[in-house]
């Protein structure tokens, strides 16, 4: 999971937290009803008595008919309650969906975001398991189980005997559901890891099924999914198994509890300490009580699932950042300062790179050049926002990324990413990054991207959709369009990851000439590049090795061997503080 950040309080209220405040008030309306419903229940068993105890007595058609309507009249509200319980909670259910889905939504776009891993995408699966039993059928059992001592209290009316079999039944339901809880709670908890990692190989084999084909790794890939899928698998089947053995031992509880309260109200009507109503009436008693362990047992579960799934959505919200209001900043003129910047991959100690710095003035270009391996993307991933600086800082026009709001930020950069991927939708949707569509700047960035006439031989213009990932277009053509996507709304700092890595030379054309309109407007620009011919576009060349800074300059005082200038050798990595560490920590 990820990593607890600055700000975050361990025992802090989580928005799934605030969202179980907001339903808990109608809970009590809940166990009212519950209470009414299973009171109302009581009336089949007064009537079993009365029947035989007074109507078989008198043969009274008057007091046949009025404890027929009272019965009726029990029935219809227990009814009625019971509808009107599952009604509320299922308004409990669209209300705790609509104040926490969009922030589920959201711990599952960072945690994605910093893990590069879709485990934190089945946050809403674990969403739906916690609404669903929280306000459906499961808290519905529940919420009846702690009224089994008013049929054990209304056996111990009938006899003592009678209550004491049923209180001595209901402990052992208790034992079952104690132990079995203890018992099966790890299991499951196996069963779901074991069904999540064969889900994520599974997911990996279709994202790369074409290397798969292409280099006959389909079967040792298919291998690996088997073995975790059955190792899921045969845990699911055990936990099942175990749930199926103790349903047979409730149902040999049920019938035996049954068998043995009958046999002791004949017994006592035999020695006329009971009547013949009574036999009725403690049948009706032990089926509802024992019927209500048994739903509490068979929806026992999804109770653990639900608590298991409560759980890791307490700890991702635990992890992100508490979310608080930043002041709105002026929008930046594009002035980058990196200092003593020293980045860590999530869940690790190792950085990546470390103790860069360096300034770019508002309107310049910088090229990004290392071998591979050296630390460029991780780089990027700073200068962007996607990742916190576990050391040092990154700051536009004076304040540090973390200190904008996340979505002012994205207003005023570009970005375009080494794999390009668009999103389903119309090409002026992707370009205009799916907010509102202003026309204008979405010809504008597409023209200053030299992408305008190519998008205009397409079928539809505009309007193409480019389907999921932007399959329906060829690489450079999507390159080309998130280009014009990073270009959209005039940003104040670029950054380009390989932007001509699937251009052809008309495309590097329209780069360099997207390069020279930015630099005119005062758009700071950085390259990542392997290609040397592209350094021309730029006036400052960063030159990574191993994660450091080895050289930064002008562009021909870097690039030239003569000019090169002297660079102090590389830091002995074991002096560098830890990622944890932070700037007046005490050494």
């Amino acid at each position: 999971m990820l990593t607890t950040r600055p700000g975050q309080a361990a025992d802090a209220p989580t928005p799934l937290d605030d969202a179980m405040r907001s339903i808990r008030p109608a809970f009590v309306h809940l166990v009212l009803f519950s209470a009414f419903i299973n009171v109302s229940g009581f009336a089949g068993y007064f009537f079993g008595i009365q029947v035989l105890d007074r109507v078989m007595t008198t043969l009274s058609y008057g007091t046949l008919a009025g404890l027929g309507v009272f019965f009726l009249i029990a029935l219809v509200l227990g009814t009625m309650l019971r509808a009107y319980r599952a009604s509320i909670l299922r308004r409990l259910g669209i209300a705790f969906n609509d104040q926490i889905s969009h922030r589920i939504y959201d711990a599952s776009y960072y945690g994605s975001l910093q893990t590069r891993r879709l485990d934190s995408l089945r946050l809403l699966n674990d969403l739906d398991t916690v609404r669903d039993f929280s306000t459906g059928p499961g808290i519905a059992a529940l919420l009846d189980f702690p009224f089994m001592p008013l049929y054990v209290a209304a056996a111990f009316i009938i006899h003592v005997w009678l209550g004491l079999i049923l209180l001595v039944a209901v402990a052992v339901i208790c034992l079952i559901l104690f132990v079995g809880d203890l018992t099966s709670r790890e299991r499951y908890k196996q069963a779901a890891e074991s069904s999540a990692r064969a889900e994520r190989i599974r997911e990996s084999a279709f994202r790369e099924a074409e290397t798969l084909q292409a280099m006959a790794m389909k079967r040792g890939f298919r291998e690996r999914w088997l073995e975790s899928y059955r190792r899921g698998e045969a845990m699911r089947v055990s936990t099942a198994s175990y749930m199926e053995t103790i349903h047979a031992l409730l149902d040999f509880l049920h019938k035996f509890v049954g068998f043995g309260l009958v046999a002791i109200t004949a017994l006592l009507v035999i020695r006329q300490q009971a009547t013949p109503g009574a036999m009725m009436g403690i049948m009706l008693i032990g089926n509802g009580c024992i019927g209500i362990g048994q739903s509490a047992v068979s929806r026992w579960l999804s109770f653990v699932a639900a608590r298991q799934a409560y759980g890791r959505l307490q700890t991702v919200f635990r992890s992100l950042e508490a979310e608080r209001k930043r002041l709105s900043l002026p929008a930046p003129r594009g002035e980058l300062s990196v200092r003593d910047l020293a980045m860590a991959a999530p869940h690790s100690k190792r950085f990546i790179i470390a103790q860069v710095s360096f300034s770019l003035p508002a309107g310049s270009a910088l090229g990004v050049i290392g071998p591979s391996g050296a630390g460029k993307s991780t780089l990027v991933r700073a200068l962007v926002g996607i990742w916190t600086p576990s050391h040092g800082s990154v700051r536009l026009d004076g304040a540090e990324l973390q200190h904008w709001d996340p979505d002012e930020l994205g207003r005023h950069l570009g970005y375009l990413p080494q794999n390009v991927e668009l999103l389903s939708g119309t090409i002026a949707e992707n370009i205009a990054r799916f907010g509102e569509v202003d026309d204008a700047a979405v010809l504008e960035a597409a023209r200053l991207a030299g992408v305008h006439d190519v998008i205009q031989q397409l079928s539809q213009g505009y309007n193409t959709q480019v389907g999921e990932g932007g399959g329906s277009l060829s690489g450079g053509q999507r390159q080309r369009i998130g280009l014009a996507r990073a270009l959209y709304g005039n940003p104040a700092l670029v950054v380009l990851d390989e932007p001509n890595s699937n251009l052809d030379a008309l495309g590097e054309t329209a780069l360099a000439d997207a390069l020279r309109a930015m630099r005119e407007r005062g758009t700071t620009c950085i390259l990542i590049t392997h290609k040397a011919n592209i350094l021309k576009m730029v006036d400052h060349v960063l030159v990574l090795k191993d994660g450091t800074m080895s050289a930064f300059g002008p562009r021909d005082q870097v690039l030239s061997p003569v000019g090169l200038p002297s660079i102090p050798p590389p830091p002995d990595r074991a002096a560098l503080p830890t990622p944890d560490h932070k700037p007046g920590d005490a050494a």
